[in-house]
């Protein structure tokens, strides 16, 4: 068996202009990665990020600590999907549907709960499918497209292999949509659980690929502040 490693970025900018960039403490997070794998002398085979700019500097900031890293290969593939235009395209539709999100809408960038009210209802109906906009990526395509970017990895590196990739929320669900045979809204569901820097890891051969850890951020825990276990 050959195991995949996937590493969710640490914590970006959520609420400035910008938020495609590490915070300082998502900076603190990757470098503290780097280090627990390189306490228990962790190797990889080879890695991998999407060309995002929080994943990018999260790998970087991991493999720096490495003894003998791999270089660092960028496949789009495992890019987040945009929930920006997603949600300013099927906000309209859904403040009509339900009033109560005028509020919501109006502290999202202020108030944890009220983006997360937005976002989740945004992101539900946009798995569902049943909508009439145009938008850039659906999510069976963003699915397909998580899933052409794993069976490049998978296949490029087996027997006995170790490969790590940097990513986001919604590419974790996607994988993990494909280990456990989840539903839709399953899936959806486990990218608002998914910690910044968290490792989750997989076994794979030419039969099977199957969870072996989720989530895990025992390398953050313990360090004394709390907050270094974050969500976005």
């Amino acid at each position: 068996m050959s195991t995949l490693f996937v590493m969710r970025h640490g914590q970006a900018s959520f609420g400035h202009g910008n938020y495609d960039r590490l915070s300082e403490l998502g900076r603190a997070q990757a470098r503290l990665t780097g280090e627990h794998l390189a306490d228990l002398g962790a190797s990889f085979d080879a890695a991998y990020c999407g060309d995002m700019a929080r994943q990018q500097d999260t790998a970087r900031g991991v493999l720096e600590s490495l003894a003998s890293p791999p270089p660092l290969a960028i496949v789009p593939g495992f890019n987040e999907y945009s929930s920006g235009p997603v949600i300013e395209a099927l906000l309209p539709e859904l403040r009509r549907a339900d009033p109560a999100l005028d509020q919501a809408v109006e502290n999202m960038f202020d108030d944890r709960r009220s983006f997360q009210m937005v976002y989740e209802a945004a992101m539900m109906r946009w798995i569902s499918g049943s909508y009439e906009q145009d938008l850039p990526e659906t999510w069976e395509e963003f699915l397909a497209r998580v899933g052409r970017s794993l069976d490049q990895v998978l296949a490029a590196h087996k027997r006995g292999k170790r490969v790590i990739v940097f990513t986001s929320g919604g590419p974790i669900s996607a994988i993990m949509q494909r280990a456990l045979g989840l539903e839709h809204q399953t899936a959806m569901k486990l990218t608002y659980v998914i910690k910044n820097a968290s490792l989750s890891s997989f076994l794979y051969n030419r039969e099977d690929f199957s969870l072996s850890e989720f989530n895990s951020t025992t390398h953050l825990e313990g360090r004394g502040r709390d907050e270094m276990i974050t969500y976005r």
